[in-house]
C-alpha cells in the first residue's frame, strides 16, 4: 500500500474574489462563458435583473488553468477589492480512500470466488448478502473518492460583484444614492424600533393593570384585615375623639 510520503501532495485549493464592476449581471455571464472555454464549468449563480447591482457566482476550473483564469476574470472588472487563495493539503485523506477501496475490491473478489465454490443454496444465499453490503460500500467509497479527486483537480473561485456606484465630485468619492439609501434606511428602522416598543408597551399594558389591580385589592384587604383584627381582639377604637382643651 502506497503512503503518503511516495504519493504526490494533493491539494484542495478555493478563491474568494470581491470585484467592482459595471454592470455585475453582465459580468457574470461572461466569467461563465469564460470558464467553460478553459474547460471549467458554473457551479452556482445569483443575480437579479439586468441592471442588478450585484451578483455572485462560483465556478470550478482545472487546476492547470487556474492562473490563466485568475488572470482572465481580473481583466473583466473595473478594481478587485480583495483576493485570497486558500490550499488545503488533503494527501492523508486521498491515499487512505484510495486503499479502503483497494480492500473493498479485494474483498469483491474474494466472495465472488466463494460464491463460485458454493455448494448449496443456504451457501450461495449468505455469500450473496455479504456481497451485496461490499458492494454497497464500494458504490459509497467511490462517490466520495470521485468527489475528492474532482475537488483536487480543480479549483473552486466564488467570486462576488458589485457595481460602481462612486462619482468624482470636487475631487471627493461622493456616492449621494448610497448615502441617500443609508439615511433612508435608518429612518425606517427607527420608525420599525419605535413601533415595536409601542405594539410590546400596548401589549403589556393590560399585563400591567392587572398587576396593579391584584396588589391594590391585596392591600385594601389587609388593611381590612387589620382593622378587624385590633377592633375584635385588641380592642382598638377606631373613632376619633376630639380633645378638648
Amino acid at each position: 500500500m502506497p503512503s503518503a510520503s511516495v504519493v504526490p501532495r494533493k491539494i484542495v485549493r478555493t478563491s474568494p474574489l470581491n470585484m467592482v464592476v459595471a454592470r455585475p449581471t453582465e459580468t457574470l455571464g461572461e466569467i461563465a462563458a469564460l470558464t467553460e472555454s478553459l474547460g471549467g464549468y458554473l457551479e452556482t449563480s445569483n443575480s437579479g435583473s439586468l441592471d442588478a447591482a450585484a451578483a455572485t457566482l462560483t465556478v470550478r476550473v482545472p487546476a492547470d488553468h487556474f492562473e490563466q483564469a485568475r488572470a482572465e476574470i481580473r481583466k473583466l472588472g473595473v478594481r478587485v477589492e480583495s483576493e485570497r487563495v486558500d490550499a488545503q493539503d488533503v494527501t492523508r485523506q486521498y491515499v487512505d480512500q484510495d486503499a479502503s477501496l483497494r480492500n473493498l475490491r479485494a474483498e469483491e473478489a474474494q466472495y465472488l470466488t466463494i460464491l463460485k465454490q458454493a455448494t448449496t443454496v443456504r451457501d450461495m444465499l449468505a455469500v450473496s448478502e455479504k456481497l451485496s453490503e461490499v458492494r454497497g460500500e464500494i458504490e459509497q467509497q467511490e462517490a466520495e473518492f470521485h468527489a475528492l479527486s474532482r475537488q483536487i483537480e480543480t479549483v473552486s473561485i466564488a467570486i462576488s460583484l458589485r457595481a460602481e456606484a462612486q462619482a468624482q465630485t470636487f475631487g471627493l468619492n461622493w456616492r449621494p444614492l448610497y448615502q441617500i439609501k443609508l439615511a433612508l434606511h435608518e429612518g425606517l428602522e427607527s420608525v420599525a424600533n419605535y413601533a415595536t416598543v409601542m405594539v410590546g408597551i400596548l401589549f403589556f399594558l393590560p399585563a400591567v393593570l392587572l398587576w396593579v389591580g391584584t396588589v391594590s385589592i391585596a392591600v385594601f384587604v389587609c388593611w381590612r384585615l387589620i382593622r378587624w383584627t385590633g377592633k375584635r381582639w385588641l380592642g382598638w377604637n377606631t373613632d376619633q375623639s376630639v380633645i378638648k382643651a
